[in-house]
């Protein structure tokens, strides 16, 4: 049986988030936003409309219970029954809270944004409402047994419905048709052709036309996307489904960039927030559980010519549908199930404690790495369980969701550099690198891995005597899990960055890599989001311990 995750959409939360819409309405290049409320609220929908765009004498427009045809980005501040009249209209929405009583009464996003501004909201009704936002867009899947931390303003964002269960590829041709899709290009690789999986796929497509490009290597960049993009015109395709693991996925959002945007400069895209919204459909089906990829708002895509991987943040490029079908993971080998669920450790683990942390992402971690704990030594034992399978496809979906709103921090910003510079997988230099980079920031995250007790190691808070121990076994746990790792996968799992090889054997990484490595980290935009700072002879320091 299926089930789906619905798109949270965008949450605004605290100050200065009426500014915010105002930047969201920019970026969607809409050209007449409109309030909408009822006679009941007409008089503070007013002093809304005139907050959200200052400056304007009369702020935006506003309209009772309904809007002209021309207004292209709908915002209601009303009754809680208000937007429910809408449900079926196909313009961008956006929902503003203006009470502690309608946050608190909250039940799921309908809007594709929801605003909670501190000058009309209090942070006594959060708790409740973060929760139930977070249950709402995870079919109540989340499990959190702590008092959440409420950041004093942060945006979350989702726009991707996931697909979930054994048999989920299976309503590929129907998210097609609600897509309005007639001829998708489907992106994976050779890898996946031989096994067979593409089978799974192009049988579900119920006799659509389609392309198919297999040719993505395992560290895509800009010039395989640019290839790709000019296959796509010239096949005369109007959409994309991206089927396969990390690199496949990134490769995606870089043609669905240059595709949707007319665009062939990959580099002027780069960085948070330059992309505007994108309208060709887009479907992504990971084949590994580690990236989480089909659900982030981020890519990461070596720039050819600079020999740097460029990170792309934007909701607008989260596909609009994710399929998690856990058959297609199920053929995985044990070594590569091994470094794509650490590789969803590190994103859970260091959402949690990073500095762009927020009580939805919190949630989001937590459960995937509980996930995790419960399923990794099972699945080496039950390779071929589907159920555990699925259980993993799903920790890496929330934790991608978690990370792609908090960020990450100093694991990732290595090992993106490792990834470019010595061309080595990213799941084993994540499983490396995250206990030696959760030792350098213990001393500033003590409280958030301590937390963590419980998830991690399956124990109680306060099984032991102070935080610091709890933070240190968070610590020794995920080195322990390193080393069964490498056991059960004869060698093949990385304890160490020297255990990284080649087909031959060879190291991938060497010492005399670790100036660079060290030099080109400081330029990955993942690192201010450390919660210790790192300069080279730091980054140099970890690389050390991380290597024998």
């Amino acid at each position: 049986m299926t089930r789906i995750l619905k798109r949270a959409g965008t949450l605004l939360y605290g100050k200065a988030m009426l500014a915010q819409l105002a930047y969201e309405i920019d970026l969607a290049e809409a050209r007449f936003p409109a309030v909408v409320t009822d006679d009941n609220f007409r008089r503070k929908a007013s002093a809304v409309a005139r907050k959200i765009v200052p400056g304007v004498s009369n702020g935006l427009p506003v309209y009772i219970e309904s809007v002209p045809d021309n207004v292209d980005f709908i915002i209601f501040a009303g009754s809680d029954s208000l937007e429910r009249g809408f449900i079926s209209d196909e313009r961008i929405k956006a929902r503003i809270m203006l009470s502690d009583e309608q946050l608190s009464s909250f039940s799921e996003p309908v809007s594709d944004i929801v605003v909670a501004d501190s000058s009309l909201v209090s942070r006594k009704s959060a708790e409740t409402f973060f929760r139930k936002y977070a249950a709402s867009f995870t079919d109540n899947l989340i499990s959190y047994p702590l008092k959440l931390k409420h950041s004093k303003s942060f945006s979350y964002s989702c726009g991707t419905e996931v697909y979930f269960g054994n048999s989920s590829i299976d309503d590929i041709s129907g998210l097609l048709a609600r897509c309005g899709a007639e001829k998708p290009l489907i992106l994976t690789d050779e890898g996946i052709v031989s096994v067979g999986l593409l089978d799974y796929l192009t049988k579900a497509m119920d006799g659509l036309s389609y392309e198919v490009f297999d040719q993505i290597p395992p560290d895509s960049s800009t010039d395989v996307v640019n290839k790709i993009s000019g296959f796509y015109e010239h096949s005369g395709c109007d959409s994309i489904i991206a089927f396969g693991g990390g690199s496949v996925l990134d490769t995606g959002k870089g043609v669905l960039m240059n595709i949707g945007l007319n665009s062939n400069d990959l580099t002027k895209f780069a960085g948070s927030n330059r992309i505007p919204i994108i309208k060709t459909p887009f479907i992504a089906v990971p084949t590994t559980s580690g990236t989480g990829s089909e659900v982030t708002r981020v890519a990461v895509v070596n720039d050819a010519v600079q020999n740097r991987k460029l990170l792309y943040v934007s909701p607008n490029i989260q596909p609009d549908y994710a399929v998690l079908d856990s058959r297609l993971t199920s053929s995985l080998p044990l070594h590569l199930t091994s470094i794509t669920v650490m590789d969803a450790l590190s994103h859970a683990v260091e959402a949690y404690t990073c500095i762009g942390k927020n009580p939805l992402s919190d949630q989001l971690a937590w459960t995937a790495i509980c996930l995790i704990r419960e399923n990794l030594a099972e699945v080496m034992k039950r390779p071929q369980d589907v159920d555990v399978r699925g259980n993993l496809a799903l920790a890496s979906n929330l934790a991608g969701q978690a990370f792609s709103n908090s960020m990450v921090g100093l694991v990732h910003t290595i090992g993106h550099t490792i990834g470019a510079v010595c061309h080595a997988p990213h799941g084993s230099c994540m499983a490396v690198l995250l206990p030696e980079v959760l030792e350098y920031n213990k001393t500033m995250i003590i409280d958030s891995l301590a937390e963590l007790f419980p998830a991690v190691t399956g124990g109680n808070s306060g099984d032991l005597p102070s935080k610091e121990a709890e933070a240190d076994e968070v610590i020794a746990s995920i080195r322990k899990m390193n080393a069964m790792l490498k056991e059960v996968t004869g060698g093949r799992h990385p304890e160490n960055l020297s255990d990284i090889r080649d087909r031959e054997g060879r190291p991938l990484i060497t010492e005399d890599d670790f100036d660079t490595i060290a030099d080109f980290s400081l330029g990955d935009a993942s690192i201010v989001y450390n919660p210790r700072e790192a300069g080279q002879r730091e980054i140099k320091e970890i690389l050390k311990k991380s290597y024998n």
